[in-house]
């Protein structure tokens, strides 16, 4: 609902006017004069509209009324008056009202007066909030704006210009040309002209300019600020302006953009931007040199004033497929790749990263890795030499060991002491253990390496062979240094050496079990029988027997722990810490 405010010293006219008003929907206050309605304001009446008799009486006239009340409140006014005296239409006209209706209208007519002075002060009020907003943005933005007028003079610019010129507000109004203190040059270090000026080419041109480019030096200093600055033209409405000017700094990023340019002639690696080139199905068929650096030229010993702008077949007429297919795909589907590859238009190895910095182009940086290609070629060729000299060793090894077990063996049956016929046995026990990890040196292509359970399995079978003992064996594969699997053959041989002469009574069934595992402590080795178990009050350092003295002293060597325990057979168990497995 409608709140109108209606003053007029009449009282039965204003009564009359309200039941009319309230009538057609609108909520009515009166005031008898200036003075009460500006104090009914004061007390917290806000009505959305005043009706304003002219003539009040002996108090404040109408005019008057309304410049007091619009100097704190914005409300609309539409004045009343009985009478049409040019005087008093003059100063009604004059004053900030919303309109004038003769009392004498109808009621009708008076309500649309009051419509339409409400739909115009929302609407004036609308353009206030947007011309304040505008207003804020002009005054706070980070972007320097300056109008200019016909003649090319500042007639206003905004605080972020101020900053940008360096100069005060009043130093800028009127210019027509570049500060006397300033030295101008343009992108490519040349001096600006003041006919090269956006704003100078927009006047005369009548066109825009956008996003030139261009230093200034204040008082003769050596270094620029940097500025982007786009011109527009103006049409009448925006009369004296004529054209309006926006100024952005971009020194950090020209400046950014120098170092990386710096970096990219200096750079060691070779880059190059290229163009792709596709056929009419979409195929890449060639690329273009667009810019290249002198890494590159000098690594490809192609000159830029000689290849840029140009094809890849023009330049180089035998380049194979496979670059251009490569590229091609990074070029198409942005995947970065890196990649090695030999050129024979070139005749050297290069290593090449590749990526997609914008839709149809790729760009590369490349090293010359033709030295390190060639040294890989000749080490090679010194490993393969060597790998068959050790490969030719590991046979002749072989051989001796096989040869070492049959002269030992032949001795032995040349004995009829039962005792040396042991020891020969035992002996040649201890060279198998040996013969048998050389035996698989030299089936594999491994010289440092050892499989566990190819190993372990093989030698315990070749000892058990003949035995009645029944042998149950858990070894896990895994890879372990030779020196290592060398000891642990030794001391495997000996603890099964010792458990065939002395668990079980002889030419008697029974039970071994080996277990070789990784565990969280190292490497575990396991012989174990349920035989007779071990003498009373055995110690291991007492005993005067090789083999246990042989098996503890090996494993202290590789800094393990060995142990024993005889309760319901002999059990054996070597612990081999697991930094030692790494060596």
């Amino acid at each position: 609902m409608v709140h109108v405010l209606l003053i007029d010293d009449d009282r039965i006219l204003a009564s009359a006017e309200k039941k009319l008003l309230e009538r057609r929907g609108f909520q009515v206050s009166i005031a008898e004069s200036g003075e009460q309605a500006y104090e009914a304001l004061e007390d917290g009446l806000a009505p959305d509209l005043i009706l304003m008799d002219y003539n009040l009486g002996n108090g404040l006239d109408g005019v008057k009324t309304a410049e007091l009340i619009q100097l704190q409140w914005d409300i609309p006014i539409v004045y009343l008056s009985a009478s049409t005296d040019p005087e008093y239409l003059r100063k009604m006209e004059q004053s900030d009202g919303y309109g004038f209706v003769l009392k004498s209208s109808s009621v009708e007519m008076l309500e649309v007066s009051i419509n339409m002075a409400l739909k115009l002060h929302e609407a004036q009020k609308r353009a206030k909030e947007k011309d304040q907003l505008y207003r804020q943005l002009y005054e706070t933005m980070a972007q320097g704006v300056v109008y200019y007028d016909g003649d090319g003079r500042i007639i206003d610019v905004n605080p972020a210009a101020v900053k940008i010129f360096g100069l005060s507000r009043d130093e800028l109004l009127g210019r027509d040309t570049l500060h006397p203190a300033w030295r101008a040059i343009k992108l490519d270090g040349t001096p600006l002209q003041e006919s090269e000026r956006p704003v100078k080419i927009t006047l005369k041109s009548g066109k825009p300019v956008h996003n030139f480019i261009m230093g200034l030096a204040y008082n003769c200093g050596v270094s620029y600020r940097w500025i982007s600055v786009s011109s527009t033209p103006l049409d009448e409405q925006f009369a004296p302006a004529k054209v309006f000017a926006t100024f952005e700094d971009i020194t950090e990023r020209i400046n950014l953009e120098k170092e990386l340019e710096n970096l990219f002639l200096q750079m060691h690696n070779g880059f190059a931007l290229h163009e792709i080139i596709l056929d009419e199905q979409g195929k890449p068929i060639d690329y273009r040199f667009l810019k290249v650096n002198a890494a590159f030229e000098k690594l490809t010993g192609l000159s830029a004033k000689d290849i840029i702008g140009k094809r890849v077949l023009e330049v180089l007429l035998n380049t194979e497929s496979y670059w251009i297919d490569t590229y091609g795909k990074v070029a198409l589907t942005g995947e970065t790749i890196t990649f090695q590859n030999y050129s024979s238009e070139l005749k050297r190895y290069y290593e090449v990263s590749a990526y997609r910095p914008a839709p149809m182009q790729f760009a590369v940086i490349v090293s010359d890795i033709t030295d390190r290609k060639l040294a890989e070629v000749a080490l090679q060729g010194a490993y393969e030499e060597k790998a068959t000299l050790l490969k030719e060793l590991q046979h002749r090894v072989k051989n001796s060991f096989a040869m070492l077990e049959s002269m030992m063996q032949l001795a032995a049956d040349s004995y009829t002491s039962e005792e040396v016929n042991q020891a020969l046995k035992e002996i040649q026990f201890r060279v198998n253990a040996v013969s048998q990890l050389y035996s698989q040196l030299h089936q594999t292509s491994s010289y440092n390496q050892v499989d566990t359970y190819e190993y372990f399995e093989q030698l315990l079978q070749s000892m058990t062979e003949f035995s009645p003992l029944k042998l149950r064996t858990n070894i896990e594969p895994m890879m372990i240094p030779v020196k290592i699997a060398t000891s642990l053959g030794i001391m495997l041989t000996e603890l099964v050496t010792n458990a065939l002469k002395y668990a079980y009574p002889k030419d008697t069934e029974g039970e071994l079990t080996v277990e070789l595992v990784k565990a969280t402590e190292g490497l575990v080795l396991k012989v174990q029988d349920k035989g007779k178990g071990l003498p009373e009050g055995f110690v291991i350092k007492n005993s005067s027997g090789l083999g246990l003295n042989l098996v503890n002293a090996l494993a202290q060597q590789m800094k393990g722990r060995f142990s024993i325990e005889g309760h319901g057979g002999t059990t054996c168990t070597i612990q081999i810490p697991q930094e030692v497995l790494k060596v």
